[in-house]
């Protein structure tokens, strides 16, 4: 009997530590195959590489960056396209890693494998859909070319948000008559503003100001409360400096 026992709690012990073992805690860079997956891509190997990346997954919780590569390669690997897997992965990716600078590029990415399921569906009942959005994008991309040609030339911002004046008749101007040259409005930035989600000093520059140029100017004006240009924080409150132009 006494030897039966001493067996069973071995047997136990042995349980305990493999236990223990196979449950401890792995950072995500220090894995095997992630560092695998990394050297593949490196090197060409997109097949090997989301193999080693998808082994991750499904082995480790919180493994954001397996996930995003993981998608990516779903979506734009050709062997192994599958954009409803690529957006599965994407949408962990933001599950874990929600605050971070990527967060809405792989927003953006969800939309694209969204865009490539519908372009994919037999007989293309969506396609009208996808040609408004196409234009909705082009239009936007104008939009902002043309917010950057008025900051780069000096026009106020607001402008864009003005109703295209009807054509009138010429009205004649008596030459006696002085004609003074308008004041350039000053600027009417707010002079705060607290980070959203999403936000980084590129797009809080484009936001504000109307082009990306200024992003310096932003981040001098905050450098006792940012350590560096990527140390947003969620609900921050941020000084934005008045744009002043000379007349």
């Amino acid at each position: 009997m006494n030897s039966r026992l001493l067996v069973f709690i071995c047997l136990l012990s042995n349980f305990s530590f493999s236990c223990t073992q196979d449950n401890r805690v792995m950072e995500e860079d220090q894995d095997d195959a992630f560092i695998q997956g990394r050297s593949f891509l490196k090197v060409g190997k997109e097949e090997e590489a989301l193999d080693q990346f998808l082994s991750v997954t499904r082995r480790t919780i919180k493994c954001p960056k397996s996930h995003l590569e993981v998608g990516r390669l779903y979506l734009t690997l050709e062997t192994r396209k599958d954009p409803v897997a690529a957006i599965y992965h994407f949408r962990r990716f933001l599950l874990l890693e929600n605050e971070s600078r990527e967060a809405p590029k792989v927003e953006q990415l969800i939309v694209t494998a969204e865009r490539e399921i519908i372009r994919n569906l037999p007989g293309e009942p969506y396609s009208d859909l996808l040609d408004s959005l196409t234009l909705k994008e082009e239009n936007d991309n104008l939009k902002r070319k043309v917010a950057d040609l008025q900051a780069r030339i000096g026009l106020p911002l607001e402008i864009k948000n003005l109703p295209v004046p009807r054509m009138r008749k010429p009205q004649f101007i008596s030459p006696l008559t002085s004609v003074q040259k308008p004041i350039p409005p000053q600027s009417t930035l707010p002079r705060t503003y607290v980070v959203k989600k999403g936000d980084s000093l590129y797009a809080i520059s484009r936001k504000l100001y109307g082009d990306s140029s200024h992003i310096e100017r932003i981040f001098q004006a905050n450098r006792q409360s940012l350590s560096s240009k990527d140390s947003l924080k969620l609900g921050q409150t941020l000084i934005i400096p008045a744009l002043h132009r000379n007349p």
